[in-house]
């Protein structure tokens, strides 16, 4: 099974696509290429109420479902792109964040210019809550802050790469080692747009990372979301 684990596909949650149409475009695009698919809406505990963001992110599924139900389209589950706060373990309801149907979270890390212990000791509170933590695109925090990821990666958590670090021969180098570590459980496109580019990048990842370590790193992302609601 092939699976994405991190899109942004539902129209008008966040500023992936910009309406319904724009998600069927993408669908269309994605076409048989693509077993499985997360939708990964941006959750910014700063900005959103929980209870709107999951009445919206429920109505842009709606609109979805109606709208691709005649298409070729991959299996579809619900999830969200959190970003990580101090303390956001205490926010009331966290769970519902979690790919629905199942115990996993894709956690995304804040760009600041150092990430505090408390930050870190919200990731493990997390895990202790029982919720299986998806580090997202590490690629773009390895060259600053490798000693944290290491960290967070010893401790449990879950880790995720973006298609386009993968792409060119020095930014694939640079990522081997947590690939075949097996610290690696997902990869994703991070599909914002209708952009062929980042789709081209996602289909020819087994190419680019070999046919063993790529099915293993799918059947792990198949283990995440064993159990998990589809569209």
């Amino acid at each position: 099974m092939i699976i994405d684990f991190h899109s942004h596909i539902l129209p008008r949650v966040d500023h992936g696509s910009k309406n319904t149409d724009q998600s069927v475009s993408q669908i269309k695009m994605i076409g048989g290429r693509t077993d499985r698919l997360v939708a990964t809406s941006h959750f910014y505990p700063n900005a959103h109420n929980l209870d709107d963001f999951i009445l919206r992110v429920d109505h842009a599924a709606d609109k979805l479902r109606a709208a691709i139900s005649d298409l070729d389209a991959p299996e579809i589950c619900i999830g969200a792109e959190v970003l990580l706060c101090e303390s956001l373990d205490r926010l009331e309801g966290i769970e519902r964040l979690c790919i629905r149907g199942t115990q996993c979270m894709l956690l995304e890390m804040p760009n600041t210019h150092a990430w505090s212990t408390r930050l870190i000791d919200t990731v493990e509170a997390l895990m202790n809550k029982g919720i299986i933590v998806v580090l997202a695109h590490i690629d773009r925090y390895i060259r600053d802050y490798e000693v944290d990821i290491d960290h967070l990666l010893d401790m449990g958590a879950k880790a995720q790469i973006n298609a386009s670090s993968l792409a060119s021969f020095f930014s694939r180098r640079r990522m081997m080692p947590y690939l075949e570590s097996g610290s690696v459980y997902a990869l994703g496109s991070d599909l914002h747009c209708v952009d062929t580019h980042a789709y081209r990048d996602f289909v020819a990842l087994e190419s680019k990372i070999g046919r063993e370590l790529y099915s293993d790193i799918m059947k792990k992302s198949e283990s995440l979301l064993e159990g998990a609601e589809l569209l």
